[in-house]
This record gives C-alpha cells, sequence and structure tokens, in this order.
C-alpha cells in the first residue's frame, strides 16, 4: 500500500501543473487579444498619417511654397508601446506607410498622394530642410518638447515627403 505522503505529493504536484495549464492558456489568451488591439490602434495610426500625407501633398502642390509641415495628430504611444512610422516609396506617386510596434512589425497602408502634376517621393535617409532633419522614420514617443510633423519639401520638380520632430516652443 503506498505511503500517504507520496499520494499527497502526486496530487499536489498534478495540481500544481493543473493551475500553471489554466494559467498558461489564460495568459495567451490575454495576449492575442491585447496584440489584436494593438494591431488595430497600430491601422488607425498609419490611415491617419497616410490621410495626413495626402492632405500636406495637396497643400504643397496647389500652394507651390518651397516647404510645408503639419503636426502629426497621433497618439505618443499604442497601449502603452512605443512604436514607429516608417515612409517607402513603391513607385511615383505610391507610398508605403508601415507603422509597427517597435519590437513587432505589423501594419502597412499604401496612399497615393499626388493632386498635381509634380511627381512625389519619400525621403530616402535625412535631409535637412529650414533647420528640421527630415527622416524617412519616426520613432515615437519623442522626447518631451518636440512634436511629431510630416514635412513636404521640393527639390527641383520633385516632391519628397518625410518625417521630422519639430520643437515646439512652450
Amino acid at each position: 500500500m503506498p505511503s500517504p505522503v507520496v499520494s499527497h505529493l502526486i496530487g499536489t504536484l498534478t495540481m500544481l501543473g493543473v493551475a500553471l495549464l489554466i494559467l498558461s492558456a489564460f495568459s495567451f489568451a490575454y495576449f492575442a487579444a491585447y496584440m489584436q488591439s494593438v494591431n488595430l490602434m497600430l491601422v488607425e495610426a498609419a490611415e491617419s498619417i497616410a490621410r495626413e500625407i495626402v492632405e500636406l501633398v495637396s497643400v504643397q502642390t496647389l500652394g507651390g511654397g518651397e516647404y510645408t509641415y503639419m503636426y502629426l495628430t497621433v497618439p505618443d504611444t499604442l497601449g502603452g508601446q512605443p512604436y514607429s512610422v516608417k515612409l517607402r516609396e513603391l513607385a511615383e506617386n505610391r507610398l508605403l506607410v508601415n507603422a509597427s510596434l517597435q519590437i513587432y512589425y505589423q501594419v502597412r497602408v499604401i496612399v497615393v498622394p499626388n493632386f498635381g502634376r509634380n511627381p512625389v517621393h519619400a525621403v530616402r535617409g535625412v535631409a535637412t530642410v529650414a533647420g528640421m532633419r527630415v527622416s524617412d522614420t519616426i520613432l515615437l514617443p519623442l522626447p518631451p518638447g518636440y512634436k511629431p510633423a510630416v514635412v513636404t519639401f521640393r527639390e527641383g520638380e520633385y516632391i519628397y515627403v518625410g518625417f521630422a520632430a519639430v520643437r515646439v516652443e512652450s
């Protein structure tokens, strides 16, 4: 006949194993739901930035100035997570907006921002325009005192689009 201590030990270990499995299942379900909601937030942020790019390119095309910028109306973090936005050129007048957590690659939105006859391109690397450092990538959140902005500028017959961290005077 087995000892009651051994039976008790086997029962306790079994109960701990079952509790661990249940906890793991709930943790995985929570993580999956959280990532789904973060993906939805990333889609909304990427689409908002794409709409702002279209709006700013139309202002640049119709206004004819050397450069134009507009603050981005996106949150600093998504679900408490920092994220990045990248701008890539697919073809002339077709831009790709990538929004992703700084850990995971997730969302892509294609935008066609041209309303005039000047070709629109994404800036490659870094350019300096009116003292602003314009790049094809912006990491959010920015340090205190800065706001994210989308910038358009002319170089010859081309219009370039990029992101900048603009210092806000308080």
